[in-house]
């Protein structure tokens, strides 16, 4: 492994310092590191991610309302949890000493932002890194890490590939140096995996970039819109001919007491038998519907009920029993597959007690509570519940970790049976000692 490392890193560190130092070839000017390691390790070889990362973070969630307030509701929802360990065979939630270096990943760190930052990257570029620095976690930026492959032979002594190590070039930062890390000391996680790679993640950002350049649009024609009158496109209609010098003084008198908002809905006084015709659609009839689609798509990509982040379309339906299925819904079937994946990713981070895995904890999680009323029957549902079962012999302690775990596999009998389920006239086994009962045409006797 150490070879490996040695030889990546001294390639990857070459080629980085021909391309500075010779940026005129059009090739080595429009490559970055990850294509130019590409040309001696061949593509397969070394999997980085799209080159959108700065784009996203820029145009997309730094300059889009609905992209922002997407990921920031996915964000706030996901760093909610907690880590915990879970007992694989009765499913009950513990913690441990282990788990501080999760909960405190970097100094003045927290959970909260190891979540939040695998989040950010994951929606950002689909990837997201953290490695084992010793006494702290470090976050690698998704766009500096290669991923470093090779092939091999398995135990028939076919070819497989498999991944070496991270190769990460902090470009940006010109105090560090190119460093490779092998596979054991890295938590690679990319829920939705890109359909062109070997392991490389997709952003959801990835299928919407038609929409998000179009709700951009959108707002830019809003700002034409208010720039010139606030109203809609006008022409001024004469029944004479006017020359050149006419049309020109006419449209710099109406742009300079009608253009701009400060100057809209003034009246307009015309003369000489102007006749004004309104061209092109309100701007309330192009808004409503067009943008309001776009905005749907973008939430739907990202897995967020357009009511949970407040768009129009999730507005249009907003009743306190749409909001509570949206946010389960949500919760279900988007952050619950990404807690189990990250947590997966992070196990190799951390020592997880035998028969254990990584798991999270939602119980403080105020968004994914129920109703009080909801609580109260589903607590008088399971009282129910454990009462037959304990009456059908199931012992108290297996009733309770069956219904705290929903699972029936984990109920254990005791043997013993209610006097209903016996056959006449026969004994049960003692119990505390008592002499067992005998059970006759008149009634049980002792």
């Amino acid at each position: 492994m150490a070879s490996i490392g040695g030889r990546v890193r001294a390639a990857w560190a070459a080629l980085r310092d021909a391309t500075r130092a010779q940026p005129s070839p059009a090739v080595l000017a429009a490559a970055d590191a990850a294509s130019l390691i590409g040309y001696t390790y061949g593509h397969p070889d070394a999997e980085r991610v799209e080159p959108t990362f700065q784009q996203f973070a820029q145009l997309a969630y730094g300059a889009n309302a609905v992209v922002f307030g997407v990921i920031n509701k996915r964000l706030k929802l996901f760093s909610e949890a907690r880590f915990k360990f879970r007992n694989l065979a009765t499913k009950r939630l513990f913690g441990g000493p282990a788990l501080e270096r999760l909960e405190e990943p970097w100094p003045n760190g927290s959970a909260g932002e190891l979540w939040a930052r695998m989040e950010q990257d994951v929606s950002l570029s689909g990837n997201a890194y953290i490695r084992d620095a010793g006494n702290w976690l470090e976050r690698l930026r998704p766009d500096w890490v290669t991923i470093v492959s090779e092939v091999v032979e398995d135990e028939q002594g076919r070819q497989i590939r498999e991944v070496v190590g991270y190769l990460y070039d902090p470009k940006d930062d010109t105090d560090r140096q190119v460093e490779f890390y092998p596979v054991d000391e890295v938590a690679h996680w990319s829920p939705i995996p890109d359909p062109l790679a070997n392991w490389r993640g997709m952003s959801w950002l990835t299928p919407v970039l038609r929409e998000i350049n179009a709700d951009t649009a959108m707002t830019a024609h809003r700002d034409a819109y208010y720039r010139n009158a606030a109203t809609p496109n006008l022409i001024l209609k004469y029944a004479m001919k006017l020359s050149p010098d006419q049309k020109t003084r006419l449209a710099e008198a109406v742009a300079a007491r009608h253009a701009g908002p400060d100057n809209a809905y003034r009246t307009m006084v015309l003369d000489e038998g102007a006749d004004p015709m309104i061209v092109g659609a309100q701007l309330t009839d192009v808004f409503a519907n067009v943008q309001a689609a776009g905005e749907n798509r973008i939430a739907v990509a990202a897995g967020v009920p357009s009511i949970v982040v407040g768009l129009k379309e999730g507005l249009a339906a907003a009743t306190l029993a749409n909001y509570d299925s949206a946010m389960r819904a949500f919760a279900d079937l988007e952050m619950r597959p990404n807690w189990r994946s990250a947590c997966a990713a992070l196990s190799k981070l951390v020592e997880v007690p035998p028969g254990a895995e990584l798991w999270f904890d939602t119980a403080d999680v105020a968004a994914l509570q129920d109703g009080e009323r909801d609580q109260a029957d589903t607590f008088a549902t399971d009282a129910t519940t454990a009462a037959s079962l304990v009456q059908a012999g199931y012992t108290p302690e297996s009733v309770a970790t069956a219904i705290n775990a929903r699972d029936m596999s984990l109920l254990i009998h005791t043997g013993l049976y209610s006097v209903q389920l016996q056959p006449a006239g026969a004994t049960t086994p003692s119990m505390n000692g008592r002499a067992p009962a005998t059970a006759t045409a008149g009634g049980t006797q002792p």
